[in-house]
């Protein structure tokens, strides 16, 4: 203890200054080089909490970013489910002799064979076999075929087994829309000398009873010209989306009154 007090003595009046000197000197390069080697180490600890806090944010803003998207699509869906709706009223106020049920497609024929959607009204509802079923535009999507409790089938017009007496808009020559396996629609039966071009209106004429008149099937992409035929051939394009089918309207109050051959 009396060599420390000495010492401190020493050192108080400048006696030791050399001695302090070299010591910093020589401890001085080592001390340097630790503090070099230490500093990432340094950085990495001071910087530890930033990148905790960065991770934390980035967390947050990606969960808000999934938010905001969901709520943009929600949004997005229902602005396409009102204007369907939309539209869908003014072919109720186009067709205001009628009365109808909007009803969803929820299934279609799993065999992918046949062009059959189901909808979800059935019996429970009024829905009988043999109503029209429409969509957006006045144009024809198909009939009732089946009817269970809570839903029904409908028959496609483009279905192997669908056929609707049509007439053309613009030159009223006659004829009937049938389906096909290719999905796709023909006018038969139309006769040699009437007026048929592309872009003609087909619409239901109502002859049968199976549908009421002024119902759009589709536009005439094709017509035939052989002449050596007894009727002209003709190729139709449905204007309802049907594989695209959401909703629909079921005309209710249309009942078919069908004419048998005398």
């Amino acid at each position: 203890m009396g060599a420390g007090i000495l010492l401190l003595a020493l050192s108080g009046i400048g006696l030791l200054r050399p001695v302090e000197d070299v010591s910093y000197t020589v401890l001085s390069p080592f001390e340097r080089l630790l503090r070099s080697a230490a500093q990432p180490i340094a950085d990495i600890v001071a910087n530890y909490g930033d990148v905790r806090d960065l991770t934390r944010e980035n967390e947050a803003l990606r969960s808000e970013t999934e938010r905001l998207n969901a709520e943009i699509a929600r949004l997005r869906e229902e602005a396409s489910r009102r204007e369907e709706l939309e539209r869908l009223q003014d072919t109720r106020n186009a067709l205001s002799n009628q009365e109808f049920l909007a009803a969803s497609v929820v299934a279609r024929d799993p065999s992918n064979l046949r062009q059959l959607v189901a909808i979800n009204v059935g019996r429970e509802d009024g829905i009988r076999v043999g109503m029209p079923v429409v969509t957006e535009g006045s144009t024809l999507v198909g009939t009732i075929s089946k009817v269970e409790d809570g839903h029904a089938w409908v028959t496609l017009v483009t279905d192997v087994d669908s056929g609707v007496s049509c007439l053309l808009l613009e030159s009223r020559a006659q004829g009937v829309v049938v389906g096909g396996y290719n999905r796709r629609l023909s006018m038969e039966f139309v006769d040699q000398n009437a007026t048929v071009k592309e872009g003609d209106t087909v619409i239901t004429s109502g002859l049968g009873g199976s549908y009421p008149p002024d119902l759009i099937i589709g536009k005439v992409t094709g017509v035939s010209a052989n002449r050596q035929e007894l009727f002209r051939s003709v190729t139709v394009e449905p204007l309802a989306s049907l594989s695209k089918l959401e909703t629909v309207l079921v005309m209710t109050s249309f009942v078919p009154n069908r004419i048998t051959s005398p």
